[in-house]
């Protein structure tokens, strides 16, 4: 080798080394908001790494860990966890499958407002606010329906925005993940229902006819939901409908005085149980699991269709439908005195505090509360990080953004204001807010608990219709809806929200 032919390559590295440096300086000050990010989502997965795995989600892991699929849980879930177990043990993946869908969407939609510092900061600042710190990390139904809603919706916001055609692919795909959604709760075609519709029929319709496919559909994911999980997915019949049932039931018969129920010899005295156990708070204290003495008799009685038995599953299906249907026809006021005070508690409007359960568990990693030493309990290998530990020392339960009533007139906003315009982004804007409305309405009928995790995925809702009104204005100097509807909406929403904080 010839004398001095190495400088030159001294000079090429330097000169490599600055072009890179020059590219990444490039890329930060472009993508300012993904870095920021993505920072936030390796923060997330590591600290709190593999997530909260606890309680119904544990049940669903031990489930698919054991071949035992029921639908007192989702069915789809546990095969689609059963599915993931056969090729891999890294119990991350669980937490991976809700965190990079909100991230991805918060990215998605957020970078119609700008891709700098300021939007990244604050994209960081939403992660970490608690009311969606509580739940990002804790794996259950409700955050998989949430992020995936949320990501869809974010994605069809964004295309509405920069008026970008929807691809058959996009749709074909987005179509898959809302069908999956439908069973993965069982009231999440309320939310999945009104985004899936829009996104092959179009939301420009008039009204009567968006709401009647709504309706048409919802009734056939009903109908169907049954076959899906015992026919088509294998699943154990485990009566999850009982629950809803029997609080309805002695609901209304705690409100008029009279139970519907057929005479159980084991429950001489329904009634007595009744005025002592029920709260408009939960089924809970009056579930087969109730810590109450006598308060699980009643519950007990119909979750015994155990072979050998007089009755089966559904002999006991068709008498506490009987004695549902009888309640509500011969009891109308008892029944829906029962029904608003639930939702009145689940929204946590008016003379209810503090919030009820605003953390679901404190607890890292996979925990099997019946059995702590049980063979699938484990924890995440370290101390949970220090900021988690901070946050729940903090009261919690007294947040006002804790409330779900402040996500739900968040919404309401957001409907009125778009209900009568005529473009593409406003009629998106509109569908999603309805979806996330409806679904926080549908508890009105279906609520079984007043648990603030219920209400995840129309928080996350809620805070996309902000983020696209901001992007929105960003890209076409554009305010969303109509100077009318805005007025109106205003006029129906803060009045309600100020009764709701003063009483």
């Amino acid at each position: 080798m010839q004398p001095g032919l190495d400088k030159p390559m001294g000079n090429n590295f330097k000169t490599d080394s600055y072009s890179i440096m020059e590219k990444i300086r490039f890329f930060l000050k472009n993508n300012y908001l993904l870095f920021f990010l993505f920072c936030a989502f390796l923060f997330l997965f590591w600290f709190f790494y593999p997530g909260v795995v606890a309680y119904d989600s544990f049940n669903v892991y031990e489930n698919a860990y054991y071949n035992h699929v029921g639908n007192w849980h989702s069915a789809l879930l546990t095969r689609l966890w059963q599915f993931i177990l056969y090729f891999t043990d890294i119990r991350g993946i669980f937490l991976l499958i809700q965190l990079v869908p909100i991230c991805l969407g918060l990215y998605i939609i957020a970078r119609n407002i700008s891709k700098g510092v300021l939007t990244g900061i604050i994209c960081v600042l939403i992660l970490f606010i608690p009311p969606v710190f509580a739940d990002i990390f804790v794996v259950l139904k409700d955050t998989y329906l949430a992020a995936f809603t949320f990501l869809i919706a974010a994605l069809m916001l964004d295309k509405a925005i920069s008026d970008k055609q929807k691809t058959r692919l996009f749709c074909i795909m987005s179509a898959i993940v809302l069908v999956l959604c439908f069973y993965v709760r069982a009231n999440g075609c309320f939310i999945t229902v009104p985004l899936l519709v829009a996104l092959f029929m179009g939301w420009k319709a008039p009204i009567i006819y968006r709401y009647i496919t709504c309706l048409v559909v919802v009734l056939c994911v009903i109908a169907t939901t049954s076959f899906v999980d015992l026919k088509m997915l294998k699943a154990k019949d485990e009566a999850p409908d009982f629950g809803l049932l029997i609080f309805d039931i002695i609901g209304t018969a705690r409100n008029s005085g009279q139970s519907t129920l057929p005479e159980l010899p084991e429950v001489p005295d329904q009634m007595a149980i009744i005025k002592h156990c029920y709260t408009p708070l939960q089924w809970d204290t009056i579930s087969y699991w109730a810590a109450k003495d006598h308060c699980n008799a009643i519950s007990s009685h119909y979750f015994s269709a155990k072979p050998p038995v007089d009755k089966s599953v559904k002999q006991f299906r068709r008498e506490l439908r009987k004695a549902w249907l009888t309640a509500i026809v011969e009891h109308p006021v008892a029944y829906f005195k029962h029904r608003i005070s639930h939702f009145n508690r689940f929204l946590n409007y008016q003379g209810h505090r503090p919030v009820y359960r605003p953390i679901y568990t404190s607890v890292l990693g996979f925990v099997d509360f019946g059995s702590k030493t049980g063979p699938l309990t484990t924890d995440s290998g370290k101390e949970a990080a220090k900021i988690w530990d901070r946050f729940l020392r903090t009261n919690l339960q007294n947040q006002l953004w804790f409330c779900p009533y402040i996500s739900l007139l968040i919404l309401l906003f957001f409907y009125l204001s778009t209900l009568a315009t005529s473009d593409r982004f406003n009629w998106t804007l509109n569908v999603v807010a309805f979806s996330g409305m409806i679904y926080m309405v549908g508890f009105l009928f279906v609520g079984v608990s007043a648990d603030f995790r219920y209400s995840y995925p129309s928080l996350l809702l809620s805070i996309l219709c902000i983020l696209a009104a901001f992007g929105y204005y960003s890209q076409k100097h554009e305010v969303f809806g109509t100077k009318k509807t805005r007025i109106i909406a205003a006029s129906v929403t803060i009045p309600l929200l100020l009764i709701g904080i003063i009483l």
